[in-house]
């Protein structure tokens, strides 16, 4: 068995085991009727009297610079309203203020260089409608000069290679890390660890460039209204689409950082934002529709954008060439790895197209294993054609797998005996998840060495297992306030983007259960403005979020236990308890008042976060999970079918169940997709991306999802209330279905997706 450690919870009624409420099925959440019945509006169902559209000039280049711009045509085109250039005074010098991680390339928010095909760059047209902007930005004559380009981080290495972001590197093309880990470090002594191996393996293996498909292209509405707190009537307000979806990225934020106001001048007008997966991009409209609205008198201006220009958010190639050691039993002795990371457009976070590099899948995935002697050399290459984004964790860890998968093949081990060897995880999360997958997908009379196993059609089975912790962060504090209303209600206000996460609807269950209220009696309600920075990836908000709350909660109750028994006659709040929305007397259950009773308005605040219960720089993995993937491998087509997905998962504790395995469901769902068909293609001699489009990008469908058996395991080892934890990325991997696929074909596909072709060549018939 790997290094394990003991989880001890910590806070008030963490170790709470009657659950009335929490861990139900068919919880109805707040925003479920208005998502289901569509009154839900998401920005680009916004629209008001007299609103206009906007659309910029963007690069039909993959690297371009604007040699001459004339708009004088576009701007005499009836219908159109207003065309700014990048040599406008205002848009040269947006954004106004910019973070700190916004200086590893500050430039112009709409300047005269496209970083990439599609690329924002020029002019701003604001027309009528969306059909008099295409047609005044047809009549913008323009000249490009056309600039060398990168896209892939291998080429931007190279000593003749172009260097594109002479301001960030002038000697080169490797940008900076995101976060500030470093590239290149070394635990314990590599060397040594390799004498004691007995054996060495070496792999290579590689990430393409697949996009985080947002489901709806992003829109920005803006306009500028009377004030409505009345401070002063001549003040505008500025409205814009949504709330921020991680602190300063989001159309708020973005709106506030561009035109360099405060947040007092900013209003959301919605909460909706669509599913996103850690898709943190923001387009400049963001920044760009409050300032043109401003320009026309307060007008609402919609920033528009189509299907294809929500292909620019990537997640980033790596090329990983790695080394590994270890013993005849199965146990890894050392690590040696360098990767080669593309960095986008600006090293992660920008300020024209804010994006982020999370965790790239180096050596550092080896932290979590209990082998000490690692080495590790990353160099991430700024590139042109997409704005990376973050894909955090699981590609780290899915070097480890991949290293599992093949150490258990040269021994002829079961792969989920490597994994225990050898995992740093705390007990006993990852025992149990091995278990109950196990029985789910029957592996004791499935699982077989390599190259072993014909089905009855002629295809060959394949059956492979894959860990990976329970994404909890808990970074953020939490600002969480409750107050009982006059009717009788609990209130809490919440300002955050709601992505399809079920934060609010867990929150809310957590409330109830502590304060015993009646589940309807909790409102967990969108207030624009108010500051609880729930800002952080859904496992923050469905775990981190719900500790916090749960602290709140119980400070609330207290105050009404001792309010409600002096209503009752009594000094001895310990008498009482709070059963349905009612303060009872434990002794005399005929003594019952309504809290909707006491009339007056009580209040608890909340402010803090709970121990991190993931800390994989650390090597210490609390909660969980492992999925387990059965394919059939045609070898004369190279086709691969799916069989069966069990997914297995530590929640810690379930919240809402239905919830819950949905969010299982769904990352594997996309995890087929990348495993079989989602490659984003580019034209190397243009940096033209080729497939941009819903047809040829090809992502799963309905129709392609693969059976999926989801299993919740609840060990009460996470950091949310009573021990729960998150998914976020946990399960969007497509290394479950590689390792499969090396199970029935006996060779390994060293990049995704494995497509025939792949599988044919890694079968020698191509």
């Amino acid at each position: 068995m790997g290094k394990t450690s003991e989880w001890v919870l910590e806070g008030t009624n963490d170790d709470r085991e009657d659950f009335k409420i929490v861990g139900s099925w068919g919880v109805p959440g707040r925003q479920s009727y208005d998502m289901a019945t569509g009154i839900a509006k998401y920005p680009r169902d916004l629209y008001y009297p007299g609103t206009l559209t906007a659309m910029c000039l963007r690069s039909p280049y993959g690297h371009a610079k604007v040699k001459i711009l004339d708009t004088s045509k576009a701007e005499a085109l009836e219908g159109v309203k207003l065309v700014l250039t990048y040599e406008d005074e205002e848009i040269a010098s947006m954004p106004k203020r910019r973070p700190s991680w916004f200086e590893l390339g500050a430039s112009p928010l709409l300047c005269d260089e496209a970083e990439c095909e599609g690329d924002e760059c020029g002019a701003v047209v604001v027309a009528i409608n969306e059909e008099v902007c295409k047609k005044a930005l047809d009549l913008i004559e323009v000249e490009w000069t056309v600039l060398p380009f990168i896209l892939d981080p291998r080429e931007g290495l190279r000593p003749d290679a172009p260097i594109i972001r002479p301001e960030m590197n002038p000697t080169g093309n490797v940008g900076g890390n995101t976060f500030g880990a470093p590239n290149t470090w070394e635990t314990g002594s590599v060397e040594q660890g390799f004498k004691e191996a007995d054996y060495t393996l070496e792999y290579d293996w590689a990430l393409n460039n697949f996009c985080q498909m947002r489901p709806m292209p992003p829109a920005y509405i803006s306009f500028w209204a009377n004030d409505p707190w009345g401070n002063n009537p001549y003040e505008k307000m500025c409205y814009v689409t949504h709330p921020q979806h991680f602190p300063a990225i989001g159309s708020l934020a973005a709106a506030e950082l561009g035109m360099g106001t405060d947040e007092d001048h900013m209003r959301a007008l919605t909460p909706y934002m669509a599913a996103r997966y850690c898709d943190f991009v923001e387009k400049r409209g963001a920044q760009l529709a409050p300032v043109l609205s401003r320009r026309l008198g307060g007008v609402p201006v919609r920033m528009v954008s189509n299907r294809r220009h929500a292909f620019d958010a990537c997640v980033p190639q790596s090329y990983v060439h790695a080394r590994v050691g270890f013993t005849e039993d199965g146990v890894i002795t050392a690590v040696q790895g360098h990767n080669v990371h593309q960095a986008g457009l600006r090293s992660g976070y920008a300020d024209k197209t804010a994006g982020h590099l999370v965790l790239p899948p180096s050596m550092n995935g080896y932290r979590t294993i209990s082998c000490q002697n690692v080495y590790c050399n990353m160099e991430q290459v700024l590139t042109n054609g997409t704005a990376a984004t973050a894909d955090p964790g699981q590609h780290q860890v899915d070097q480890v797998n991949l290293a599992f998968g093949r150490i258990a093949d040269e021994l002829g081990m079961d792969i989920t005996d490597v994994m225990l060897k050898n995992i740093h995880t705390t007990k006993p999360s990852l025992e149990k998840c091995i278990e109950e997958g196990k029985k789910a997908i029957d592996w004791d009379n499935k699982w077989h060495l390599p190259g072993t196993k014909q089905l009855e059609d002629g295809r060959m089975h394949g059956i492979a297992a894959r860990f990976c912790f329970s994404q909890t962060w808990g970074m953020i504090s939490y600002n969480v306030n409750l107050s009982l209303r006059p009717d009788g209600k609990v209130y809490m206000p919440y300002c955050e983007g709601y992505t399809g996460t079920f934060w609010p609807d867990s929150v809310r269950m957590v409330i109830a259960e502590e304060i015993g209220m009646k589940l309807e009696d909790v409102i967990v309600y969108f207030a624009p403005h108010f500051p609880n920075w729930q800002q952080g990836d859904a496992t923050d908000r469905a775990s981190t979020c719900t500790w916090a709350a749960k602290e709140a909660a119980i400070g609330l109750k207290q105050q009404l236990l001792v309010v409600g028994a002096g209503f009752l006659g009594s000094t001895d709040p310990s008498d009482f308890d709070i059963v349905d929305s009612c303060v009872v007397s434990k002794s005399n259950p005929d003594l019952v008042l309504p809290l909707s009773a006491i009339g007056a308005q009580y209040a608890s605040d909340f402010v803090g976060r709970p121990m991190d219960a993931f800390d994989a720089t650390l090597g210490v993995l609390r909660p969980m999970n492992v999925d387990f993937c059965e394919v059939a491998v045609d070898t004369e087509t190279g086709e691969v079918e799916i069989l069966n997905y069990v997914s297995v998962h530590d929640f810690g504790k379930v919240m809402r169940l239905s919830s819950a395995l949905g969010q299982l469901e769904q990352p594997i769902t996309m995890s087929a997709g990348r495993a079989l068909r989602e490659q984003v293609i580019w034209d190397k001699n243009t940096g033209v991306m080729l497939n941009g489009n819903m047809i040829d990008y090809k992502p799963p469908t309905s129709l392609d999802q693969p059976p999926i058996t989801t299993v919740p395991v609840e060990t009460r080892c996470g950091g949310g209330a009573y021990g729960s934890t998150g998914v976020a990325h946990a399960h969007c991997s497509a290394m479950p279905v590689s390792l499969a696929i090396a199970n029935a074909i006996g060779a390994f596909i060293p990049q995704e997706p494995f497509t025939p072709d792949k599988v044919l060549k890694a079968l020698g018939k191509l």
